[in-house]
């Protein structure tokens, strides 16, 4: 993200929703905010800390069974922003479905005052937490799988589509961005 104050990518990314690029998110509500004390400084400096809750469409491909179609899905966000050292940590996770996939996506946002941009790195880790459904031991991805291969059709599909994913999301906070430069910008004449 270049061309940006800290600042105003902080505000972008913590009002990145609603945007032409997440028309999947339905609703989000913070649960807390909350100041934590930065170890090593003076009482005045803080990381502010979010926390929230976003309802979100999510689709499977139709060729999995209509058990696992599941329209809405429910992410808990935490997102730290420390203006000390102008960094930004946020990490999500699915709340629901954990007995098919979980699914945990870390984020960092780092600022460059030189070149006045802001670089990210993400991780995204899937966990398949699919308990034993039968006598003969197999797991329900086993099961559903057989002889098509299901499980690991589902999870391509998961990694491949978090991709697509971490694209819109950076698109939407560029939206933003350019969304409040053009407003402040407006509002200054």
């Amino acid at each position: 993200f270049s061309n940006t104050s800290f600042s105003d990518f902080a505000f972008s990314v913590i009002n990145r929703y609603p945007n032409p690029h997440a028309v999947h998110i339905k609703s989000i509500d913070t649960l807390s905010r909350s100041l934590i004390p930065i170890s090593g400084a003076d009482n005045t400096q803080h990381k502010l800390k979010f926390t929230r809750l976003i309802r979100k469409l999510g689709a499977l491909p139709r060729w999995t069974p209509s058990v696992l179609r599941i329209s809405d899905s429910f992410i808990l966000e935490t997102i730290i922003i420390n203006p000390v050292e102008k960094v930004i940590d946020s990490r999500q996770q699915n709340i629901d479905h954990l007995n098919f996939l979980k699914v945990i996506e870390v984020n960092n946002y780092k600022y460059n005052k030189e070149k006045n941009e802001v670089t990210q790195k993400s991780k995204v880790e899937f966990i398949s937490n699919i308990e034993q459904y039968s006598n003969k031991g197999k797991t329900m991805w086993e099961r559903l799988s057989s002889r098509v291969h299901l499980g690991d059709r589902i999870e391509k599909f998961c990694v491949n589509s978090y991709h697509k994913r971490i694209q819109k999301s950076r698109e939407g906070i560029q939206w933003k961005l350019e969304f409040y430069k053009l407003k402040n910008g407006i509002t200054a004449l």
